[in-house]
């Protein structure tokens, strides 16, 4: 009999092997964390911004070599590990953050060629944001100094009261030597790829890019205990540019509902009763059942035959 082999990477090890792969490979001086079934890796980037404020080449070379070394390592441990995060800042400017987050069983899927690499593309949350760590660190700092408070005073309350945990995805982030990371699940991951999905759908589809003006969406998933709902907050505007007859609003939901359908579809994820979409422009609340949404690209339904919509809505 063949002994079974111990894992390159038990669960105790993830970090510590994390930091010494990429000084050893790449000599990068990485942190590294495990929270749950999620592993966060901060790397410090100078020169992280081109002068577009796009990410340069040799960034986006190292943030390779990161998810690399990630993947690598995932794939070779014990441990139950679902997703992994890479956040990097530039030193000079540490406020703003790149932030990109994959899905384990994505990464081996891609690996197989069981999805396309324009999925796999899809699949992969990244953003550019501003720390939201940062941002509330900075606001209570304000108060602080016109109330003279002093320094120790000053990291007992923010410690106490301003550096919980991230409560969603969106406040991942790395600020001041720590994590604010969070242990994520499938259903918030999902609901964010909706939203991601719906912000490269609207910006990039020229089609779409001349209907719409696409400026904000947010994507939750909720539960009560008895019913499960992934709600998606949006402000797109209308161009007023189709063709004449044609129901923008009705187009605009029909697009937000086939984003639903191509990312809950694709995971074979039915845990979830309605997809509600709140217009925030038009202060609207729609409401389609999960499995309408999951069958959507069957059925070829009529938008107004399976969303529940005010009255007057797509007229």
């Amino acid at each position: 009999m063949v002994p079974a082999c111990a894992p390159t990477f038990p669960r105790e090890e993830i970090p510590g092997a994390v930091k010494t792969i990429c000084k050893k490979e790449y000599g990068m001086d990485v942190e590294a964390t495990v929270l749950g079934s999620t592993i966060g890796i901060y790397y410090p980037m100078q020169g992280l911004l081109d002068a577009g404020l796009g990410i340069s080449k040799e960034a986006w070379d190292n943030i390779s070599n990161l998810l690399l070394i990630a993947s690598r390592v995932v794939l070779s441990t014990d441990a139950s590990i679902n997703f992994y995060c890479v956040i990097t800042q530039d030193p000079r400017l540490p406020e703003l953050q790149v932030v990109i987050i994959k899905y384990v069983e994505d990464v081996k899927r891609g690996m197989v060629r069981n999805i396309s690499r324009e999925e796999s593309f899809k699949r992969t949350l990244f953003s550019i944001n501003i720390n939201p760590q940062a941002q509330k660190e900075r606001a209570i700092e304000k108060v602080f100094d016109k109330l003279e408070v002093t320094d120790e005073t000053r990291q007992n309350v923010l410690d106490e009261f301003f550096r919980s945990p991230p409560t969603k995805i969106s406040d991942v982030g790395y600020w001041k030597g720590r994590f604010f990371l969070k242990d994520i699940t499938m259903e918030e991951f999902l609901a964010s790829q909706i939203s991601n999905r719906i912000k490269i759908d609207f910006r990039s589809n020229e089609g779409l890019a001349k209907l719409f003006d696409y400026k904000t969406s947010e994507s939750l998933y909720m539960s009560d205990g008895s019913t499960r709902s992934f709600l998606v907050k949006f402000k797109i505007a209308d161009q007023k540019t189709g063709t004449p007859g044609e129901s923008m609003p009705e187009k605009k939901i029909e697009e937000i509902i086939r984003v639903a359908n191509e990312v809950l579809y694709g995971y074979k994820f039915r845990d979830f009763d309605y997809l509600i979409l709140e217009d925030q422009l038009n202060n609207a609340r729609l409401i389609v059942t999960g499995r309408n949404v999951y069958d959507f690209d069957k059925n070829h339904m009529p938008i107004e035959d399976i969303v529940q919509a005010p009255a007057g809505y797509f007229q």
